[in-house]
């Protein structure tokens, strides 16, 4: 393999898991806003039974 290879192999593979961290990142941040939503939920349900 020469040179430019390596290089493009290189710049491929840390594209690739650049791109798998972002994704990740954006997943669990999705899932986290999704479990903060079902929390302000259930605590507006509680408070309107305790009036």
């Amino acid at each position: 393999m020469n040179h430019e290879r390596y290089v493009l192999a290189a710049y491929l593979l840390t594209f690739a898991v650049m791109f798998m961290a972002t994704l990740k990142v954006w997943l669990s941040g999705r899932l986290y806003r999704r479990q903060i939503e079902a929390l302000a939920v259930a605590r507006r349900r509680q408070a309107r039974k305790g009036r």
